[in-house]
């Protein structure tokens, strides 16, 4: 499974939100520049958090970006369906048979669960313990 920038970018954001979460509000271009990404993307990745309501904004001088809900409440699946196309864990082929198709149903299904029982509060709370290499090779 590969998460495209939308993604990645909109999880970035959430999480700068989530950290600051009943404190002060974010501007797109404080984060964008934190994160050496291009504001006017980023822009475009918030407008589709705005439109599934997982964030809300205030103009004026101390306006800006907050989570419209608490960060126990926000998954990351929440995100990624508001930001990502398609997310397709194994794309199945014409070739495969009901014994394959099986193993991705399964493989889809596990990583679901875990985009939608990891919330943002467990992200930022995360210590870093027991993680040395996210990437899995066969």
């Amino acid at each position: 499974m590969k998460i495209s920038t939308r993604g990645r970018y909109g999880l970035y954001f959430m999480l700068e939100l989530a950290r600051d979460y009943g404190e002060q509000r974010r501007s797109v271009k404080s984060v964008a520049t934190e994160r050496g990404i291009s504001d006017l993307y980023l822009e475009q990745i918030v407008a589709s958090l705005k439109k599934e309501d997982l964030v809300k904004s205030t103009r004026g001088a101390y306006g800006g970006y907050e989570l419209n809900h608490p960060p126990e409440e926000i998954t990351v699946g929440q995100i990624f369906k508001s930001v990502e196309e398609n997310i397709v864990a194994v794309e199945s082929d014409e070739k495969d048979g009901k014994n394959e198709r099986f193993l991705w149903g399964r493989i889809r299904d596990a990583i679901s669960d875990v985009l939608d029982h990891t919330t943002l509060k467990d992200m930022i709370d995360y210590d870093g313990e027991g993680l040395d290499d996210y990437m899995f090779h066969i």
